[in-house]
């Protein structure tokens, strides 16, 4: 076990470029460690800066603050206009950090490539730096304000929590994959609510760094699913306190995501394949648990903005056209048949029950785990699928207050919970 540990310390001193390497020979000890993450971010990248380090003084005016850019490649003055934001009175390095080439195809709201290497340059970082904490921010951030680096880096530094992950407030059907499917599935595997996250901001410890993520295998799985859905679940799996940074509405520049297939394969393959990781962890675990809360929390908005109904029942029966054989092969016979029968409804009575939705979820968590197709050719065909199910979700709440989402939402993450003993026992098959 130690050498192990020793081992992996090495493999992370060696992931440090040279350059930084030398320079952090030559450093002293900071207490908090602020990561900024970027490619091309000149828009929002500076304004960000000049809030988390004007809020930083005005939080912790005692404490060292070292601000690292880690930069994506960026070929706009982006590097440049931070070190100008943070101005003498920070501490400012800009690093740039590796991107693989499975990096480069992940989708991410960020919109920086490699994210799995800068998080872990940064991390190494805060290690060899002594930090007590480490803020990773994206460079895209708009609605960042002098609160967050209070509320994001208080819960470890004034009450010993281990992860800060960030709780944004969404309109009532703005990330209904992250509501209907990541955040639930992950609160019924691990047992705590946590916020899933793609991207935004989230706090580390410096034990969480040493005794967690450092010494986690950073294979090129990873690098495939991306370095946040990994983070939120390593907060979830491990016996570590975790609370959540209510950091109000997510205003982002926005970039490039990719089509929605591809975004679905990525953020719910990460947890699939993490599943079978962390399987000891999730099997024994029963129901769920809070998680401190700090920040403003704030319910679902009631806007609505546009929504394409039809559009999705549309992409949804065009599966049923195309996927039959492939959903022959993932879904129980019970739920593939199920499926079939909700191509005679007409659009008002579509109705896709969450019970249904919970167990097209699990028979593909169980059909990965057992190969039994390609396994981005799976995760694919859970797109009419999930365009189904929201549509439902719509249709059943379109006209009601917003409270009714909700609730809705909450009833279907109970139904994950309920239903887990479904998953565990056909996931035992495989060893028996």
């Amino acid at each position: 076990m130690v050498q192990q540990a020793m081992d992996d310390h090495d493999s992370n001193v060696q992931f440090v470029p040279e350059a930084v390497h030398e320079r952090l020979e030559r450093a002293e000890p900071v207490d908090i460690v602020v990561g900024v993450l970027t490619c091309n971010d000149k828009l929002t990248a500076p304004a960000l800066t000049r809030s988390l380090m004007e809020g930083f003084r005005q939080y912790s005016p005692g404490r060292k603050v070292l601000l690292v850019n880690c930069d994506a490649g960026s070929n706009d003055g982006t590097s440049d206009l931070i070190e100008q934001a943070a101005g003498d009175k920070a501490a400012c390095w800009t690093v740039h950090h590796q991107i693989l080439g499975s990096s480069l195809h992940v989708i991410s709201e960020s919109g920086v490539p490699g994210r799995e290497a800068a998080v872990r340059l940064l991390a190494t970082m805060s290690d060899r730096l002594d930090a007590k904490t480490c803020l990773v921010v994206d460079g895209n951030m708009k609605s960042a304000d002098l609160r967050w680096p209070e509320w994001l880096a208080g819960p470890i530094l004034d009450k010993g929590a281990a992860c800060v992950v960030p709780r944004f407030m969404r309109n009532r059907y703005e990330g209904t994959l992250t509501n209907t499917l990541l955040a639930p599935l992950t609160r019924a595997l691990y047992g705590k609510r946590v916020p899933y996250h793609l991207g935004g901001a989230f706090a580390l410890s410096d034990r969480f760094i040493r005794s967690i993520l450092l010494p986690q295998p950073w294979d090129e799985e990873i690098a495939q699913c991306g370095i946040d859905g990994w983070v939120a679940t390593l907060a979830s799996a491990e016996q570590v306190d975790v609370c959540q940074a209510a950091l109000g509405p997510r205003q982002q520049q926005g970039k490039p995501t990719g089509d929605l297939a591809t975004v679905i394969a990525q953020a719910v393959g990460c947890i699939f394949h993490l599943m079978e990781r962390f399987e000891d962890r999730w099997e024994p675990v029963k129901g769920s648990i809070d998680v401190p809360t700090v920040g403003n929390p704030t319910k679902l908005g009631d806007h609505v903005g546009t929504l394409h109904v039809e559009r999705m029942v549309q992409g949804f029966r065009q599966g049923l056209r195309d996927l039959v054989p492939v959903w022959q092969i993932v879904l129980s016979e019970d739920t593939f048949q199920q499926v079939l029968e909700l191509g005679v409804e007409g659009l008002e009575d579509f109705c896709f029950p969450s019970s249904l939705w919970v167990q097209v979820v699990y028979d593909l968590a169980l059909a990965y785990h057992d190969r039994l197709l390609h396994r981005e050719h799976l995760l694919k065909s859970l797109t009419p699928l999930y365009l189904g199910y929201t549509a439902s979700l719509v249709l059943a709440t379109r006209g009601k207050p917003v409270e009714s989402v909700e609730q809705e939402l909450e009833r279907l993450a109970l139904q994950y919970e309920t239903m887990k003993p479904y998953l565990i026992q056909r996931w035992r098959w495989n060893h028996e």
